[in-house]
């Protein structure tokens, strides 16, 4: 049970940094043309896999001389520091599921102030979601989840564009609250703040963001000109400069290029198969620790 204790140890240092690397370099690389839900499930088994495996050694570590031991009470097989490794792991489920509601109940907080805030200094242009203007020179769009939502423009977004290119921005904006992309980079945030020093964190948070103005560029585009989102986006990137902290320059190129070209109409085969991948990936480590056990 050590041997597997190690193994599963080994598994979970490989899905925190060798393995995040090689997917982020290959989604970046792939990015133009490939399907972002595939991507964001790919990351969503890598972070469910890494935890498992991380417990699950634990696990197995604790059990070690349970599975060894002919006979004797579990007091006597079990010394004081084999229940080290059991309360570790379940110390670390505790404090990922943990941060995961904090987290949730933070961002709750968050939106809700800061759509406070929006009331105090923007003026409304109405619309379901609702969208709100505040008044600066900086092109500035962004979408506000809670409730029905709220998208917010920039009167120097408002001078830049035209209509059917706001139209387009809107529309992004809009794809993001309907698709409810502010869930699916949560537990994503929640592993970062829990776990800042582990490279894997903070790639994973850095892609599936990546991923998501991507897939609401892919909804929107059915319902917009892809010509004037595509002149959106540049005339918005042209108007940034180096030092604004938000703006990604290489994913901004992709997405233009990316709304350049039509689209993949076959999006079920590499979703399905990234879903297959992802729970192959994500059962391995429980099944080798309940495998051991059964056949110990």
């Amino acid at each position: 049970m050590t041997v597997v204790g190690l193994a599963l140890l080994v598994l979970a240092a490989v899905l925190a940094w060798p393995v995040p690397v090689a997917i982020a370099a290959s989604q970046q690389r792939h990015r133009r043309a490939a399907d972002p839900v595939a991507s964001i499930i790919v990351w969503q088994a890598v972070g469910l896999a890494g935890g498992f495996s991380l417990i699950s050694a634990c696990i197995a570590f604790a059990l070690a001389p349970l599975l060894s031991a002919t006979s004797g009470p579990v007091t006597q097989v079990m010394r004081w520091w084999h229940w080290v490794p059991l309360v570790a792991g379940l110390g670390l489920l505790l404090l990922l599921l943990a941060s995961l509601a904090w987290e949730a109940r933070k961002a709750q907080i968050l939106r809700s102030r800061h759509r406070e805030a929006l009331a105090l200094v923007s003026s409304s242009r109405g619309g379901q979601p609702e969208t709100r203007v505040i008044d600066t020179d900086h092109a500035i769009a962004y979408s506000v989840a809670g409730g029905a939502g709220t998208t917010v423009i920039s009167t120097g977004l408002l001078q830049l564009l035209t209509d059917d290119e706001r139209e387009a921005v809107l529309a992004h904006e809009r794809q993001h609250l309907h698709l409810r992309h502010n869930l699916l980079t949560l537990p994503f945030a929640s592993w970062h703040r829990t776990l800042p020093l582990l490279p894997a964190t903070s790639t994973a948070l850095e892609s599936v963001s990546a991923a998501i103005e991507i897939m609401a560029d892919d909804a929107a585009r059915r319902t917009v000109s892809e010509d004037a989102f595509v002149r959106a986006l540049t005339k918005v990137a042209d108007g940034q400069d180096g030092s604004t902290r938000h703006h990604d320059v290489q994913l901004t190129n992709v997405r233009i290029e990316r709304l350049s070209q039509p689209l993949d109409p076959d999006t079920a085969r590499p979703r399905i198969r990234a879903s297959i991948y992802a729970v192959c990936l994500a059962a391995v480590p429980p099944l080798i620790l309940i495998g051991t056990i059964v056949y110990s």
